[in-house]
């Protein structure tokens, strides 16, 4: 899905400048700063997403890892009991 947007944005990039040789006027350097912008911020924002997909957990002797996606609410966790399917 990023990479539809960064060729999007650089054909719109491409296009402005385009349009900016063919007509000199303030509209399509407008069109040319911004299509820029929004390239140079669909490359910084791939970045943080891959930095972002890792995660570490680390559980201390006889705890429990409860591990989700967002935020996760607790009720009443039994631990005297032996899960068979979690061996």
């Amino acid at each position: 899905m990023l990479s539809i947007i960064k060729l999007l944005s650089a054909i719109s990039f491409i296009g402005s400048v385009v349009w900016f040789i063919a007509q000199r006027d303030y509209e399509p350097a407008i069109a040319i700063v911004t299509s820029l912008s929004a390239f140079i911020a669909a490359w910084f924002g791939d970045k943080k997403l891959k930095q972002k997909a890792t995660q570490n957990q680390n559980i201390g002797k006889n705890g429990i890892g409860i591990q989700a996606g967002g935020d996760v609410s607790l009720g009443n966790i039994c631990t005297n009991r032996k899960a068979k399917d979690a061996e």
